[in-house]
């Protein structure tokens, strides 16, 4: 029964993982018209009112009944997402999304570290082949190394602990309460993100270069607003499919199915955009998938939250 469980969870995840990868190829569109905050504000003032609609209409409730370790978990995820958005005007999608997609590893070691599960050799095999896999598919070395480097994989720190946090506190809450405190969060650091840079511009305060983090606000094309509608429409149900499979299972074999968007997000930028992927970081990505089917495939699995 429980691995009935997981599959289905898993299942939900990759479904999720789908619609966010069609999604986040569109972000190359706005990166250079509108900036990173008002994006996030514009998808939340979208997201946030179809969420309470729906809530309305089938029922259940918006508001969380563990107020306080949602707000936890929100603010992991809400660092997560602006980390990994941020690196999407900087480095190619494919890059981005396996700094992200190291979340299961990290699930792993945070689950040993901080939950004091027991060490096993299969999951410190799946640890350094993964880790090896992301220098590979980041194109790390020590020669052009620089501290920017690892935003993407900071985005994966901080899923990691958002993804645990969904398993360990948030099984009782409606995965739309949970989806509303995300983009209710994003939205609400995003709003004072642009008030202080529109302070900024008003005062003349600091000298900020114009870049996609510290743009202030911008005139919408239809174009612009297209893309963020379809963005807020496909994160609430993606985000929603998420959510439900890590409620459903247990979170370090469910993860493993979150690199399903690696493929999908590779193979929608080369089918739409004709994106290119060098063999470093291709391989680095099948390490990174072969680390998580040693971590789904682990006899012990089952032991691990």
């Amino acid at each position: 029964m429980q691995d009935n469980t997981n599959i289905k969870g898993g299942l939900f995840i990759a479904l999720g993982m789908l619609l966010l990868a069609i999604a986040d190829n569109y972000i190359r569109f706005v990166t250079e018209t509108i900036g990173l905050w008002q994006f996030h504000l514009s998808r939340s003032l979208i997201a946030v009112p179809i969420l309470i609609f729906a809530v309305k209409i089938q029922g259940g409730r918006i508001f969380p009944k563990h107020f306080n370790l949602v707000f936890l978990r929100t603010l992991l995820m809400v660092f997560a997402m602006l980390i990994y958005f941020g690196c999407l005007a900087f480095f190619p999608i494919s890059q981005v999304a396996a700094g992200l997609f190291t979340s299961p590893i990290f699930v792993i070691v945070f689950s040993i570290l901080l939950l004091r599960e027991k060490v096993y050799i299969s999951r410190i095999f799946a640890v350094l082949i993964g880790t090896f896999g992301t220098f590979l598919a980041l194109s790390l070395n020590f020669y052009d190394f620089s501290i920017l480097s690892l935003f993407p994989i900071a985005a994966g720190v901080f899923y990691a602990l958002a993804s645990i946090t969904t398993h360990l506190w948030c099984r009782e809450e409606d995965a739309r309460s949970l989806m509303f405190m995300f983009f209710f969060g994003i939205g609400f650091v995003s709003f004072i993100m642009i008030f202080l840079i529109e302070l900024n511009q008003i005062f003349e305060l600091y000298s900020l270069p114009n870049t996609f983090i510290t743009s202030p606000l911008q005139t919408y094309s239809l174009n612009d607003l297209a893309i963020i509608f379809m963005h807020a429409l496909l994160s609430i149900i993606g985000g929603v499919l998420i959510t439900l499979g890590y409620q459903k299972g247990i979170t370090s074999f469910v993860a493993v199915f979150e690199y399903s968007f690696l493929f999908f997000v590779i193979s929608w930028a080369y089918l739409l955009f004709s994106d290119q992927i060098s063999i470093s970081m291709l391989l680095g990505m099948i390490l990174i998938i072969l680390s998580g089917l040693v971590i789904s495939n682990s006899k012990d699995r089952n032991k691990m939250h």
